[in-house]
Order: structure tokens, then sequence, then C-alpha cells
């Protein structure tokens, strides 16, 4: 007697439905990104650096100048350099021969070199504050303004800043070299930035665009305006006196 087959009843197959992905942190930046491009073509960036420098004169003196100053502890010449503000008939340099006074303010003597504004060195900051065309503060969808952004000096190669030293003063560079000459540094505490808006277009502020050219002023490395895109922009101060440095110098050659 033949068996009877059993048929083997089918399971049907359940159809799992994949959920949606969830848009990544990057992907959501990006939309935002390409929406803010379509409704902003221009966009403007105000540029902050601190939070030391300050303002660096060298200029030429005669030998006896120098003889006499070098020969006296450099918080004499300091003192001197200092008190000019108040007269050059202070009491107390009054044994001053003639031939060694120096006439006028520290940064009259700039025939070498006369320059101020923030120091280049690790450390030191530059902010980046987005802005409307007249300079006033953005805000996002929410209301909220938008965040500053902050960059270490230190990280500025690595960003793509072309970074230029395009002058050095010290006793062995040309400028220095067979002349007797005095260094006068006022050492400020405060901020530095650029008193127009910097234009660029929607995709934002871009390193590889951004151009510094420093003086060297016996190791004060210091810069008035920085290049972007080819335009200059120099920079204004809000800063306050921290300290001062003044000494002569002979140069290698003399």
């Amino acid at each position: 007697m033949a068996k009877k087959k059993t048929a083997k009843k089918k399971t049907a197959k359940k159809t799992l439905k994949k959920a949606p992905a969830k848009k990544t942190a990057k992907k959501i930046r990006q939309q935002k990104e390409l929406i803010r491009a379509i409704k902003t073509p221009e966009r403007f960036f105000k540029i902050d650096f601190g939070r030391y420098g300050g303002e660096v004169a060298m200029g030429e003196i005669t030998e006896a100048q120098y003889n006499y100053w070098a020969d006296r502890d450099q918080s004499d010449f300091e003192n001197y350099m200092t008190s000019k503000g108040f007269g050059d008939e202070n009491e107390e340099f009054n044994e001053v021969p003639d031939n060694a006074k120096i006439q006028g303010e520290f940064f009259e003597h700039e025939d070498i070199c006369h320059t101020s504004g923030p120091e280049l060195s690790d450390g030191q900051y530059m902010l980046i504050s987005e802005v409307d065309k007249d300079g006033q503060p953005l805000q996002d969808e929410e209301g909220n303004f938008l965040e500053d952004r902050s960059i270490d000096m230190k990280d500025f190669k690595k960003l793509g800043v072309k970074i230029k030293c395009v002058a050095e003063h010290n006793s062995g560079s040309k400028s220095c070299k067979d002349k007797f000459f005095m260094f006068g540094q006022y050492f400020n505490k405060g901020g530095w930035y650029t008193a127009e808006p910097i234009k660029t277009g929607p995709a934002g502020f871009d390193f590889k665009k951004m151009a510094i050219n420093y003086e060297n002023c016996d190791g004060f490395r210091v810069f008035n305006s920085f290049d972007y895109d080819g335009e200059n922009h120099y920079l204004e101060e809000d800063s306050t006196g921290k300290s001062s440095a003044f000494y002569v110098r002979a140069g290698d050659d003399v």
C-alpha cells in the first residue's frame, strides 16, 4: 500500500523592514553648510589676535652712548628711558654726560626698525568670529550666537597659513652688524583685531589663503597686519602696558 505524501508546509519568509539610517553629525553639518551656501553666497569674519604683543623700536646710537650705558646695569638704562616721558631734566640722571644722553623717546630711534602688533609665538591665539557685513554677531536658526573659533598659533603651518620672516634685526643681522644700537620695547597685554570684516565665499574662512609676514626684532617676532586672499588687513590695538625693556648693543662688525 502506497504511503501518502504529506505536503510540507511552506513557512512564509518574513521580510524585515530596514530602519531608516540615522544621519551622522557630519552629514547634518554638511547639509547645513549647503543650505547656508545657498542662502549666503558671501560670508564675513572678524579676526582677533591675543593676548600679548607690543611696540618695538631699534635705532643707531653713537659709540660714546654705547660705551657709557654698556658699562652700567641694564636697569639704569631702563630707568633712564622710562623717565623720559616726565622730562629729560630728571635729577637722577644729571650726571649723565651730554655725549651719552639719548634725545627724545625710544620710538623716535627707529632707523633700524619700528613696528607694533601681536607676538607670533606658540600659546598665542587667533580668534575667528563670523559676523554680518556690518561686523555685528550672527545668530543661528534657534537664535543662538554663533560660536567663535580659537586657533593656537603653533597650529598655523599645519592649517596652511603661510608664515615668512621679512626682516631680522640683531647683532649679526645686516641691519645691525656694523652699528652700535639701542633696543626699546613696551610689552602689552590685550588684543589686536581687524577693523573691517573679511569677506569670503560660501565655504567660509580658508587658512590656506592667509599669509603673515613678521619682523624678528632681537627675538621678538611681531606683525602688524596679515594678508587674506591677496588683500592686506592692518591690525588695530586694544591693550594695556605690562612691562618694558631697554638696552644697548654692539653689532658683530663694529
